[in-house]
């Protein structure tokens, strides 16, 4: 049976020390040992991944909870747009730094990018309170989506890394819950720190000294604590070592490794797989930008006050927290199931806009409740992650799935802000009715994806039969690598 095709000549004779693993003969790894590695894994990993998200989502979500504590009024972002730009701005320094930043981890030290990503945006956000305009709240926006843009595709090279296909779409939803996590402490902390009495000092200035000093901190610690690759990880024997490189072998997905292969970049930008996760991605990020940059505005809409509107947030984060964990385990339990989950997500999403636009001021509990079904977007979203990572090989084009997932994240959020003009306030009728019809086309677009990719699974089952793992650990991507078979 044929695994794998020709490799292209620029692979002929490149070798590092990181792949030195992917040349030893296939190991088996016995059930108790390979549950005592994962356990180990987890504790090594989970908490550092979880955390780091955590700060990068306050730092970026702080906008939609100083907006109501005077930073709107004082920059004069109370007009059309101009609210909106300063939060899709964000996205577009993401767009414009996704692709630069992941290829930095290929090239270098997750542990040395990661920690020096959190410190320049923790300088940025220390910055924020210095911008007394329009145009220097942007610029200062925009430059913090570039530095920001690098840390979710470096998790999910780091996921890619450590975990079989089976358990990255968990382990990623772990991560990416704590972005609920951020929205359960933020508002409490802010609504603390916005009550801080100063002349000099505004509440919203004192909000950004604060999560930039924490980020400032943690960005230090990196150095020491983030997990790098299984092959240079402390804490783990060189037979663990061997053996965390040999759980993956399953995946057919490659190892670590630090040459840029151009051919994978072509290969992966000429697939239909490719574009149409970027696509799931942006249309279910149109609900990221309602449910973090708006929800206080919106809130405030329905006659709360600028404190009350700030404490609603707070059953955002728990709904996070259920919508993006749910995702994960359903998808770590009901086999082939990824597809189906980002449509079914679609559901409580189109119901929420619709008690949103349709019920009347004098529902106020409804539209609440209808508002906060938006979180089922995190549901789609993180499966979206999930199939970036398992759904390719080749680690230069892992990279630029990573990237190409992201992007779509950033279009979505794009989306989502440029829904939201201040003339279709205090209801916002219209930017209600345009997310909903954004996840109408991710239902149909999701089962589009998934039938394609099961007949090509059935394709190479009948022309290659049963898969097998002797060239799992090798640079191959899923095209040359006839043993892949695509997660559904």
């Amino acid at each position: 049976m044929e695994a794998t095709s020709t490799p292209p000549p620029e692979k002929v004779g490149e070798k590092s020390d990181e792949d030195v693993a992917t040349h030893f003969e296939p190991v088996a790894i016995d059930p108790a040992t390979n549950r005592r590695l994962l356990r180990k894994i987890d504790w090594r990993l989970m908490p550092v991944l979880c955390f780091t998200y955590a700060i990068q989502y306050y730092d970026k979500g702080l906008l939609g909870q100083a907006a109501v504590f005077g930073l709107r009024t004082d920059l004069g972002l109370t007009q059309g747009y101009s609210y909106s730009w300063v939060s899709l701005i964000f996205y577009f320094g993401h767009i414009v730094g996704m692709y630069p930043c992941s290829l930095l981890a290929q090239r270098f030290h997750p542990r040395r990018v990661c920690s020096t990503l959190t410190i320049v945006w923790a300088v940025i956000v220390l910055t924020t309170p210095s911008c007394h305009s329009y145009a220097g709240i942007l610029v200062n926006r925009f430059f913090l989506g570039i530095v920001e843009a690098g840390v979710s595709p470096v998790f999910m090279l780091i996921v890619g890394l450590w975990y079989t296909h089976d358990e990255q779409v968990l382990r990623s939803s772990i991560w990416y819950s704590f972005s609920g996590g951020s929205l359960l402490v933020s508002p409490l902390i802010n609504y603390g720190l916005a009550h801080i009495q100063s002349s000099h000092v505004r509440p919203w200035q004192i909000m950004y000294y604060f999560a930039g000093s924490i980020s400032f901190l943690w960005g230090i610690a990196l150095l020491w604590i983030f997990p790098d690759s299984p092959q240079r990880a402390r804490g783990f024997s060189e037979e663990e070592r061997r053996l965390l490189v040999e759980r993956v072998r399953v995946n057919n997905a490659g190892t670590e490794n630090k040459y840029v292969r151009f051919y994978q970049i072509k290969e992966a930008l000429l697939e239909y797989q490719f574009w149409g996760i970027m696509l799931l991605s942006m249309l279910s990020c149109t609900g990221s930008s309602t449910a973090t940059q708006f929800a206080s505005i919106v809130f405030s809409g329905m006659g709360f006050d600028a404190y009350t509107s700030l404490l609603l947030n707070l059953p955002t984060g728990f709904m996070a927290f259920v919508c993006i964990l749910g995702s994960g385990y359903l998808a770590r339990h009901w086999n082939n199931s990824r597809f189906h989950i980002i449509s079914l997500s679609c559901l409580p999403v189109i119901f929420g806009c619709c008690l949103v636009w349709q019920l009347g001021n004098d529902k106020p509990g409804g539209r609440i409740f209808g508002f906060y079904m938006l979180n089922f977007f995190s549901s789609a979203w993180v499966q979206c992650i999930g199939l970036g990572t398992s759904n390719t090989a080749g680690y230069t084009k892992k990279t630029v799935y990573a990237a190409g997932t992201f992007i779509g994240y950033s279009l979505g959020n794009i989306m989502g802000s440029l829904l939201f003009d201040a003339k279709f306030g205090p209801r916002y009728n219209e930017s209600f009715t345009g997310i909903m019809v954004c996840f109408a086309l991710c239902f149909f677009l999701s089962q589009g994806v998934r039938f394609l990719l099961q007949k090509k699974n059935t394709r190479r089952d009948a022309k290659y039969g049963v898969p097998t793992i002797e060239h799992g650990l090798e640079d191959l991507t899923d095209k040359e690598n006839k043993s892949f078979r695509y997660p559904l």
